[in-house]
């Protein structure tokens, strides 16, 4: 992040640089405006970062000119929407603002990141700002123009190739060390966590009528999880959301995967005030009252990219163990795991997804005993909780989720595994189970 004497000197001794564009005054609401701002932050881009300052006339000389007060003001909401809009791949700018040290007027600073992996193009047009399917870059002049030189793409393909190699080698250095660095998104939360509060509000009234006995009321406990998009630019409507989920289920790890979609009159997804949700636990035919524990999903997606889904437990109905007495210990890896790759492949499908916040509650594991269901991981029975419930909370990247979801998976659910009489997780059982459900070999 620059400091306040960086931005301070690009005011005070304003010289346009390879790195630094200045522009005049402009209507951040407005197609030419956004536009504006698109291209010149594609070309910075492009280059491996530097600053948009807006508030200078080029007359020869930059001249500071204070901002029409019949112009909006430019936000971080503002030119971010600006970047996404335009910009493919999208990527997130930092709005600052310093005052002039003689003229009290206040500039705005776009900072626009470097370091990416491919050449960021636009994909839209307005006219004679931007063109579709173009990609800018920073020439001397200084300029933003699109490469026309052998010489102009190397240098804009070798930086790419350079962004890679660092990636990569960070996502080696995240496995080996087990570290997985995510930014803080406390604002988001604001409004993930009424989300998940509502959406269990929501199953509760829907199982109220039901005979404490019924599988579908989980009468020995559930486990539930919520994934938020943060950033998302919301979906225009429900059908459009709808698609969108149907775009995610088309990879299937698991024989029951997370937020199915079942082509059962009653038990069919449908839309319920601004949500689509999915109620597969609802008394449908003469094997309802039955029906495995595993099997009664309630799940909910929102518009702004939030979902959350409740199910009971697979231990619960197999006929060899008493409902409420264990947890197998690869089930958490799976399920869990099996939702953040769902949340990730439907980010895809969202414009401006930044990371995922992650929301696991466990209830009702006080006297179950950590054991293997399958066999195929050898332990004793003797790890008991003592902990009836427990919240688990986190966040990553999409690409974290696809390129190490193991490293994401471990440090989430250690704390559940710790409740089982402090039994540690071993790392590498994390390592195998998310590898076998990323091949799909449930």
């Amino acid at each position: 992040m620059p400091t306040p004497a960086e931005l301070q000197a690009l005011v005070t001794d304003p010289r346009e640089a390879m790195d630094v564009e200045y522009k005049a005054w402009l209507d951040p609401t407005s197609s030419h405006g956004r536009a504006t701002i698109a291209r010149a932050a594609i070309a910075l881009a492009n280059h491996g970062g530097g600053f948009i300052v807006v508030g200078f006339d080029d007359q020869g000389d930059l001249i500071a000119k204070p901002k029409p007060d019949n112009l909006p003001a430019i936000t971080q909401d503002g030119a971010n929407s600006a970047v996404r809009r335009y910009a493919d791949p999208e990527f997130q700018v930092e709005v600052h603002r310093s005052a002039h040290p003689e003229t009290g007027v206040e500039h705005v600073i776009v900072s626009v990141p470097g370091g990416h992996t491919v050449p960021v193009m636009s994909k839209r047009d307005c006219d004679g700002v931007i063109s579709q399917n173009r990609c800018y870059i920073r020439k001397p002049g200084p300029r933003s123009e699109e490469p026309q030189t052998r010489e102009e793409w190397r240098a804009l393909l070798n930086r790419c190739v350079r962004a890679q190699r660092e990636d990569m080698l960070d996502a080696i250095r995240a496995i080996v060390t087990g570290r997985l660095e995510v930014a803080a998104a406390a604002s988001a939360d604001d409004e993930f966590t009424p989300f998940v509060t509502s959406a269990r509000q929501r199953w509760a009234e829907l199982v109220a009528d039901l005979p404490p006995h019924m599988p579908a009321k989980f009468p020995h406990g559930s486990y539930e999880m919520a994934f938020g998009l943060v950033g998302a630019e919301p979906c225009a409507g429900l059908a459009e959301l709808k698609d969108r989920l149907e775009i995610a289920r088309q990879i299937k790890l698991t024989g029951w995967s997370t937020f199915l979609q079942i082509y059962t009159a009653g038990l069919d997804p449908y839309p319920h005030e601004d949500f689509v949700e999915a109620w597969v636990g609802r008394p449908v035919g003469a094997d309802a009252p039955s029906r495995d524990p595993s099997l009664c999903d309630f799940w909910r997606a929102s518009r702004h990219g939030q979902l959350y889904t409740i199910r009971g437990y697979k231990e619960d109905g197999l006929e060899r163990r008493p409902p409420g007495t264990c947890l197998d210990i690869t089930l958490p890896v799976w399920r869990v795991g099996e939702g953040l790759l769902f949340a990730a492949r439907l980010a895809e499908t969202f414009e401006g997804v930044e990371q995922i916040l992650i929301h696991c509650r466990y209830t009702g594991l006080a006297g179950r005993a950590l054991t293997s269901v399958s066999g195929h991981r050898m332990m004793s029975d003797g790890s008991i909780s003592q902990t009836d419930e427990i919240t688990l909370r986190g966040q990553a990247t999409p690409g974290q989720v696809r390129d190490n979801l193991a490293e994401v998976l471990f440090p989430l659910l250690t704390p559940l595994y710790e409740r089982f009489d402090f039994f540690r997780l071993p790392v590498q059982l994390v390592g195998e189970e998310s590898q076998m459900l990323q091949q799909g070999r449930f």
